[in-house]
């Protein structure tokens, strides 16, 4: 009977094993399909960009960086020679790193103030418990039961309040500020940031006590709710998730943990010894990816294992087998959470929240289409980085090549006394015996290369430029004013609304993908483990990092110019709150400035003597008010004037372009009038020029045939008139025109076969 038991049990321990190992399998599928649809997605190589562009690294300079012994077993030698080294500039003028940096403290400050938060919990418009009461209420009458929503009103929003105080206590025991300081640092740098929680961790809290003149210090330690940023790196969501990793079926997150670590775990609730036993048995395996490269605590000790969390739907027979206890509630899936070493599984436990929420929440610097990753700052700054680096190193390489003449020298014409090749100051040289003489004041030629420096120059102010746009960084949100920044206050007004815009992108998307659902969480958590029933409503998030945070902060420097509108009754303004904002405006806290109650009360009662006082700064207010007035009007009496000025300047260059189109109009008549003349004189000499060669002609014609110059004269006339006669008798007989060739005859006899011409 006692066997029978003992292989009961066994066969069952087989069963579960079994069962154990092909759930950890079905993981391993699970995780590298998370792992390849990371890498497919491009964003890691994306991310390898902004790491190495943040840290001004590329091809040119990666090796001038180097430290150590080099990896080539023949040392800084390459084929039993040294290693030629470049002599191209490596200058890398990082403006990467500091564009990341301004943006990330930039929204660290006006999503994180020291002052306020940026969310805040608050009922329901509607709440059910009103809902309730409302078929209670009939034939209530109306003051009664307005009385009584009021009165629930009021408990739900002092319920409320403890609600929001319970969470703040627990995001500041986890440093909230710090946690999400880092996430904002990732997602500028690379444009994703990743916050996880809540999660459960043990939580310590000092108290120190004093009892009989002897202080005891008192630790207590609990399990509470924390929150912390995680590298983007190490998160791998499900492929299929599209833009929000909540719509996916699963997560990974991976990290490194030593044998000693592993070790300590056996023995805690929850983790399977068996399974941890095998896992030092198999010693660390390979890397399934490297997503830790960057991590700064990357041992490299041999003892080093990759651990993984799980978080998605699991089988609940496979959480019993992973020694989970769950209560059979008819649901074949549940929502777990596994941890997986070496690719086994050494823990399992259900989610802590009935929602089954994944507890991490991503935060994009800019979206992309369909991923839930961003693109940060350091990608945005690239083609500007490259663009300026490229146009800083050719300078560089300009200068070395214009820091003095290149030398050209004709061989045998001379000689160094030295004997060395050579340039030194004063040296001699010898003029070789076969060498021409003339020739010797040519031995030597130097050429100066030119630097480039203003045309580089323009390309580097151009590259700085479009770092500018390309980001949405203007220089005035970094703390720097351009040539262009306005010196009246409405100017400056509209610069840094505008300037702020991607601020407010940025809070908004903020409070969108981190603010609201990780508070929400909170809240569950608050409603299932919180001890205090009184705190426990029907509350709303309220996220507020855009509207309270980043436009508060464009409202402080209104908030200062209304002080001299404050003691101005007819405006009916508290000072003491408009005081505590201004103070707040300045980022100090108003209770360091506060009055107690003893000093209101007695100030309260002597009334009269500060009523000069308060005249006083009423007078003062007024004064201030008008100067203020003053000024806006100067102000827009001084745009008036510029704006005619520049009227008046557009009207004068309008005249002056009218003008010069004029002259140009009256030199261009004046040219053709002149041209015109030059050609009507050019054929008038032309005209004379053939009439000399015509007379000419002539004489010579007549002198070669002995006749006089009248004879071949009234020979020609009379051939002109027969053909002339002729002309009009084919006109008139309506023939065509004939051509006549005259046949001059002169006095002598021709040659025969021979004809003179016209």
């Amino acid at each position: 009977m006692i066997d029978f038991e003992m292989d009961a049990k066994q066969a069952a321990e087989e069963k579960l094993a079994a069962r154990l190992e092909a759930f950890s399998n079905s993981l391993k599928r699970k995780r590298d399909e998370a792992i390849a649809g990371r890498k497919e997605s491009g964003i890691e190589e994306e991310w390898v960009l902004a790491e190495e562009s943040y840290q001004g690294i590329d091809d040119a300079n990666r090796g001038s960086v180097a430290m150590g012994k080099p990896s080539s077993p023949y040392g800084g030698y390459v084929n039993g020679k040294p290693a030629q080294k470049s002599t191209r500039s490596t200058v890398l003028l990082n403006i990467t790193r500091p564009y990341v940096d301004a943006a990330s403290a930039r929204v660290g400050d006006m999503l994180l103030p020291t002052d306020d938060r940026n969310w805040a919990i608050k009922p329901t418009p509607i709440a059910e418990t009103v809902k309730s009461m409302m078929g209670q209420l009939q034939g209530v009458p109306p003051e009664q039961a307005q009385a009584l929503i009021q009165q629930v009103n009021a408990k739900a929003k002092e319920s409320s309040e403890g609600a929001q105080t319970q969470i703040e206590d627990w995001l500041v025991q986890c440093q909230w500020h710090a946690e999400v300081r880092k996430l904002i640092e990732d997602c500028a740098r690379l444009g994703t940031g990743v916050l996880k929680g809540p999660v459960p961790a043990k939580m310590r809290s000092r108290m120190a006590t004093k009892q009989d003149g002897a202080i005891t210090m008192v630790i207590k330690e609990s399990i509470g709710p924390e929150s912390k940023s995680i590298s983007p790196w190490n998160f791998f969501p499900d492929p299929d998730c599209g833009e929000s990793i909540h719509d996916g079926g699963y997560t990974w997150e991976v990290d490194t943990i030593t044998a000693k670590r592993i070790r300590d775990l056996r023995g805690l609730p929850g983790y399977i010894g068996s399974q941890i036993d095998k896992v030092l048995e198999q010693g660390p395996q390979n890397r399934s990816t490297d997503a830790s490269q960057y991590k700064a605590q990357k041992a490299k000790d041999s003892d080093v294992y990759e651990i993984w969390y799980y978080y998605g739907m699991a089988e609940r027979e496979d959480l019993v087998a992973a020694g989970v206890d769950i209560p059979d509630d008819g649901d074949t899936s549940v929502p777990a959470i596994l941890t997986v070493i070496n690719d086994i599984v050494v823990k399992g436990a259900l989610n802590p929240l009935d929602s089954g929420d994944f507890p991490y929440d991503v935060m994009p610097w800019q979206r992309k289409t369909g991923q839930p990753w961003g693109t940060g700052v350091a990608v945005q700054i690239n083609t500007p980085q490259r663009m300026l680096t490229a146009a800083a190193r050719n300078m560089m390489d300009n200068a070395g090549l214009s820091a003095g003449p290149q030398i050209i020298m004709r061989r045998g014409a001379i000689t160094p006394a030295d004997g060395q090749l050579t340039l030194a100051p004063r040296k001699f040289w010898w003029v070789n015996d076969n060498a021409d003489v003339n020739a010797v004041n040519q031995a030597f030629m130097a050429v100066n290369i030119p630097t480039l420096q203003n045309e580089l120059n323009n390309i580097i102010q151009f590259a700085l430029k479009m770092a500018e746009d390309v980001t949405g960084l203007p220089l005035l949100m970094q703390g720097q004013a351009g040539a262009a920044t306005p010196d009246t206050v409405g100017g400056m007004q509209m610069l840094n609304n505008n300037a702020s815009a991607v601020l407010r992108r940025i809070a908004r998307l903020f409070d969108d993908r981190v603010t609201e659902p990780h508070i929400r969480r909170y809240y569950d958590w608050l409603m299932e483990y919180g001890e205090d029933d009184s705190i426990k409503g029907d509350f709303q998030i309220d996220a507020r990092g855009s509207s309270a945070l980043v436009e508060r902060d464009l409202q402080n420097q209104a908030i200062l110019q209304m002080g001299a509108l404050v003691m101005n009754p007819a405006f009916g303004v508290d000072p003491e709150k408009w005081f505590t904002e201004a103070l707040k405006a300045q980022r100090l806290d108003p209770q360091r400035f506060l009055m107690d109650e003893e000093k209101k009360a007695a100030m309260a009662q002597q009334p009269q003597p500060m009523a000069p006082q308060i005249q006083a700064a009423q007078i003062r207010a007024q004064a201030d008010a008008q100067k203020t007035q003053m000024q806006l009007q100067a102000e827009a009496q001084q745009a008036q004037i510029e704006a005619q000025v520049k009227v008046q300047i557009a009207e004068m260059q309008t005249e002056a372009a009218v003008q010069k189109m004029q002259l140009d109009t009256d030199r261009d008549t004046v040219y053709v009038q002149a041209q015109s003349q030059r050609d009507a004189t050019n054929a008038q000499a032309k005209m004379a020029e053939l009439q000399i060669k015509r007379e000419i002609a002539m004489l010579q014609y007549a002198t070669q045939e002995k006749i006089s110059l009248e004879t071949v004269k009234a020979k020609l006339a009379s051939d002109a008139m027969k053909l002339q006669v002729q002309k009009e008798l084919a006109g008139a007989d309506g023939k065509g025109p004939q051509v006549v060739t005259p046949v001059v005859e002169p006095a002598g006899r021709a040659p025969e076969g021979q004809a003179f011409q016209k």
